[in-house]
């Protein structure tokens, strides 16, 4: 009896000991990109989504459906970084062509939220089964914001997977909040739910500064005139 406890408990010490933390840095100098793009786990390792620029999420999907979560999706929610001091947003966002405006935009408003470190989702990994990563903001996904962690030796890897994002035609995030894992040191919190619906909603929400300068030129104008009089 004594000796089967002992057994347990150097099974269950080798366990604790043989497990890792996989760090993947989000948006890695900037970029749409996850580093690294491959990671192989074993069950009972964590992987740390380290969001570092800008304003990505993790989720998970299908390997034949990319930019669509699967059912119970791991989803990190939206989490926005603050650029470093002089760092020029709009010259970084330029990659979304003509989503750049609205991107840049955003992305300035989320520098005044997030003002302490960077966050970090982790997730525990439960099997040994593959993972399909990608980020549901905006065009992120088709423009190859993917992962894959345990790719399987015969089947969708990262390459195959990336190329097929880049047909897709809607990129989604899952309904809800944070699933699948934990944020941490994330002091500024999540975006709203209606700042991160993708390049529409960016674009809509994203303030027209030529036209605001028009009409507090005329405003002004006016103002003076009729005081005058």
């Amino acid at each position: 009896m004594m000796y089967s406890n002992l057994v347990l408990a150097a099974l269950a010490h080798s366990s604790t000991v043989m497990a890792a933390t996989m760090m993947v840095t989000v948006g890695t100098n900037n970029q749409f990109v996850f580093t690294p793009d491959t990671v192989v786990a074993q069950p009972g390792d964590m992987i740390a989504f380290n969001f570092v620029s800008q304003n990505h999420s993790v989720v998970s999907s299908k390997a034949n459906s990319p930019c669509t979560p699967e059912r119970n999706a791991v989803f990190s929610d939206f989490q926005p970084v603050a650029a470093p001091a002089g760092a020029n947003n709009n010259a970084a966002a330029g990659g979304n062509g003509g989503n750049g405006g609205g991107k840049g935009g955003r992305n300035k408003k989320n520098n005044k939220r997030q003002t302490a470190g960077t966050p970090m989702f982790m997730v525990p990994v439960t099997d040994s089964n593959p993972m399909y990563i990608y980020c549901s903001q905006a065009q992120h996904c088709q423009q190859g914001m993917v992962m894959v962690v345990n790719p399987p030796a015969a089947g969708m890897g990262v390459a195959a997977y990336r190329q097929l994002a880049a047909q897709a035609n809607q990129n989604k995030s899952p309904k809800g909040g944070i699933s699948g894992g934990q944020i941490v040191n994330n002091a500024a919190g999540t975006n709203p739910p209606n700042g991160v619906l993708g390049a529409a909603a960016a674009a809509a929400m994203t303030p027209n500064n030529g036209g605001n300068g028009k009409g507090k030129g005329k405003g002004k104008g006016k103002g003076k005139g009729l005081l005058g009089n």
